[in-house]
């Protein structure tokens, strides 16, 4: 094939600590050590989400899950007596990072904001929409837009000293409206997340910044139903999706025989990747993953014109053998000859009764040897092969009445024409 394949995007392992309080309607203090009621770590291998949900026997944190439900309330605890943050509705996205029951511990999605108390932070004068916080154990709480800052009460992290925080927001009454920090996390009901893929870093990437809302515009929400926010992971990590699906599909097509591969429909799937602008990095990839492609393609193309010439010269083969066994045939059926050459009748032995003897040429019409019946042979007339390519078998030895250099036939058993 595998594919590389390549980029390696390493995944993140996350482990997010998050502390919420138990006792509904009391309004913890701005700072101070998080409750201890419940305490969600994320462990690197949990157990399974119900089948229904996903695609594995058991999870791995972080993960894309895909939101399977129309309008999904996402809490600031894990429970619906924690408050609604938001909704969002299939098929958006979100990354699971830690489980509690039957709910499902999520980074904020693009669009969530959070709350802490302005007295603890210190607005940078030459960047309003940066803050520093001034003490330590200052306690961040998810925001909601149709519930005001006050009675926002679910802690999601406390900060300390000199930790920055990111104001998307004008102040409302004691508090900042500020994006979600590090470590902030918000909660949704397992089954109505359906496992996708494990997660990578470019899926961890920071949430987007939050729409401002000014303080009268929040106030006139205080009745409305929560804010459906955006898909959670960036549209980005849905490009690379698709590049990882192609290139798993280049490694299973690989694998196979190569006069079984057919890389059409993976090569149209990364040419179209390729070319969309909004692709980002997936584009890229696809740009080089299209070289392996064609690596691929070539040597496909190199094995079948290989494979073409195995059967030519296969071909070839057969047609010299079948010419050579009528060769064979020709020249006695296969037998093996002493001399081969055109037969002649010699005119230095003519008029010699005693000794009867012929003349073998070679193609340049040179005497090879000379060629002298023996055994059944002697009787036989000669005359018909005169002029014709013969084979000769019998002993070879030195001819001492002549002056011809080459060995010549001292007998001759057999002479098959031409």
């Amino acid at each position: 094939m595998k594919r590389i394949y390549f980029y390696q995007i390493a995944i993140i392992s996350v482990l997010f600590s998050v502390n919420v309080l138990a006792e509904e309607g009391k309004r913890p203090a701005a700072f101070g050590p998080a409750p201890e009621e419940t305490t969600i770590v994320a462990p690197t291998v949990a157990p399974a989400v119900a089948e229904s949900n996903t695609a594995a026997a058991a999870v791995q944190y972080p993960y894309v899950g895909e939101i399977t439900a129309a309008d999904l309330n996402i809490r600031s605890g894990a429970g619906t007596n924690f408050y609604s943050c938001g909704k969002v509705g299939s098929p958006a996205r979100v990354i699971v990072v830690g489980e509690n029951n039957s709910w499902s511990q999520i980074l904020p999605p693009p669009g969530s904001f959070s709350w802490i108390f302005k007295e603890y932070v210190q607005v940078d004068t030459n960047k309003p929409d940066t803050g520093t916080v001034n003490t330590d154990n200052v306690r961040v709480y998810a925001g909601a837009e149709d519930r005001d800052a006050a009675l926002s009460d679910s802690v999601q992290v406390t900060l300390n000293k000199s930790q920055k925080v990111r104001i998307v927001g004008q102040a409302v009454g004691d508090y900042y409206k500020i994006a979600p920090p590090d470590g902030a996390t918000l909660w949704m009901s397992t089954q109505y997340i359906k496992f996708l893929r494990k997660a990578d870093g470019i899926d961890m990437a920071k949430p987007k910044e939050a729409v401002t809302v000014k303080p009268a515009e929040l106030a006139s929400k205080a009745t409305a139903k929560p804010t459906v926010l955006v898909d959670q992971v960036d549209p980005n990590s849905r490009y690379l999706e698709q590049y990882y699906v192609f290139t798993k599909q280049l490694d299973e097509e690989k694998a196979k025989p190569i006069s079984d591969q057919n890389f059409t429909a993976i090569r149209a799937g990364l040419e179209a990747l390729a070319a969309d602008k909004k692709a980002g990095k997936a584009s890229e990839y696809a740009q080089y993953t299209l070289k392996t492609v064609s690596r691929y393609e070539l040597a496909k193309q190199s094995a079948s014109m290989i494979e073409s010439q195995k059967s030519d010269l296969q071909k070839q083969m057969e047609a010299i053998e079948q010419e050579r066994q009528k060769k064979k045939a020709e020249f006695g059926g296969g037998k093996t000859f002493a001399m081969i050459g055109m037969f002649k009748p010699s005119a230095v032995y003519q008029g010699r009764p005693d000794i009867k003897r012929f003349l073998v040429m070679d193609e340049k019409n040179m005497p090879i040897s000379y060629a002298e019946p023996a055994g059944e042979m002697t009787g036989r007339d000669f005359k018909p092969f005169f002029g014709k390519k013969v084979g000769l078998s019998g002993e070879i030895s030195t001819d001492s009445m002549s002056n011809i250099s080459a060995d010549f036939l001292s007998e001759m058993s057999l002479m098959i024409p031409s």
